[in-house]
């Protein structure tokens, strides 16, 4: 077609659609990273684990502000090729609408593969390992209890104090008071320590220290409080893990089978069969909304005349129009998880406000459209007692 032409526009639009994905999806993922960020500082995991966390959330905020930035950037794009007059020399040489448009659809290709990709498979995948994450650290007692120069409680009747951590992992001045088992408090005390890792569960290795019992059973001449004295012992933490497998997952953390056909015996696929239903269509239709975005940004800037004054009401009727049929979109999708006959209408609405935003651009005034949809509407009613 016009090869210059189409990696020219295709650069100018792909350029900030980039910018703005990454600024977008920072700010998502920084209100998602804080909300995790109280619980890993409280379970005490490391500054890794923080961020291994927030990149499997990633993909649920890309996927998010993907279509929204591909919106902004096709507004701010057209809105310089024609500021800078770019647009009118272009349409001055006898090229047309849509071969502008051209390299602007192969952008928004693009973006639609990767939603559908993002929504097939990486954002369930994401969210799954992230929530099993969660409930690892939350269980995993073992952990939160060894906590530098803090008094820790993880479990009832159980006291963990530990002096200091050295870069290596060893662990300095450790105490462990476990008065769970009334009149027979044991209390644990050593120099140094270290947290060990097995099949079994994690041990806490303890070196050069004493164990103190007290019994409140002892006889006339024993002590109520028995010391003994060791190089070494081994403190078993398995004992106070509560993690276990993850067996039931939500509507978001499933892959599209098991939306659309979940397993007999899965008890929450079978209570909301209608909630996972529309969340598979949503997933899918999810990947039209790029191009729905796209469309309206070419309908209002592109047939748009030459105008000193700017283009600032085409371009806020355009990010209204979006925004109403993005909340329209919402509200069928809430709808069609108590009807699923509203299902259709998910798909229809993308579809409807494309094909009217492709008449536009091929020629149409908004006026003539409006009559066109009114005329059709006013038809159906008629239809319908004709075919009676």
């Amino acid at each position: 077609m016009f090869p210059v032409l189409t990696r020219y526009i295709f650069l100018q639009a792909a350029v900030p659609l980039a910018l703005s994905t990454f600024v977008l999806t920072g700010i998502i993922w920084l209100t998602q990273a804080l909300r995790m960020l109280d619980l890993l500082i409280t379970q005490g995991q490391t500054l890794g684990t923080f961020f291994q966390l927030s990149v499997l959330a990633l993909p649920t905020a890309v996927n998010t502000v993907l279509p929204i930035a591909l919106f902004c950037a096709l507004l701010y794009t057209l809105n310089k090729l024609i500021s800078d007059s770019e647009l009118v020399v272009i349409f001055s040489a006898g090229i047309s609408r849509w071969s502008v448009a051209y390299p602007v659809m192969l952008l928004v290709s693009i973006t639609m593969i990767i939603v559908l990709f993002l929504n097939i498979y990486l954002m369930p995948a994401g969210m799954r390992e992230l929530r099993y994450r969660l409930f690892q650290i939350r269980g995993d007692i073992a952990t939160s209890m060894i906590r530098e120069g803090a008094f820790t409680n993880p479990v009832s009747g159980l006291t963990v104090y530990v002096r200091s951590r050295t870069p290596n992992g060893s662990i300095k001045g450790i105490l462990v008071h476990d008065e769970r088992v009334p009149g027979k408090a044991i209390t644990y005390m050593a120099e140094s320590g270290e947290m060990v890792r097995t099949e079994d569960g994690p041990r806490l290795v303890m070196y050069n220290g004493n164990i103190e019992r007290v019994s409140e059973t002892q006889g006339p001449k024993q002590s109520p409080v028995s010391i003994l004295y060791f190089a070494k012992y081994t403190y078993d933490l398995s004992q106070y893990n509560t993690a276990s497998t993850v067996t039931e997952y939500e509507a978001r953390e499933r892959f599209l089978p098991d939306l659309f056909n979940p397993a007999s015996n899965d008890f929450y696929g079978q209570q909301f069969k209608n909630k996972l239903r529309a969340e598979g269509h949503d997933r899918l239709v999810a990947a039209l909304y790029p191009a729905m975005f796209a469309l309206i940004a070419l309908a209002c800037l592109l047939p748009a005349p030459f105008n000193r004054r700017g283009y600032t009401l085409r371009i806020a009727t355009g990010a209204v129009a979006a925004i109403l049929a993005r909340l329209v979109g919402f509200s069928l999708y809430n709808l069609s998880t108590a009807q699923p006959s509203m299902i259709p209408f998910v798909y229809l609405l993308p579809v409807g406000v494309s094909l009217i935003c492709c008449a536009m651009i091929g020629g149409m005034t908004f006026d003539s459209v409006k009559r066109r949809v009114l005329s059709l509407v006013s038809a159906a009613p008629q239809a319908r007692g004709i075919g009676r």
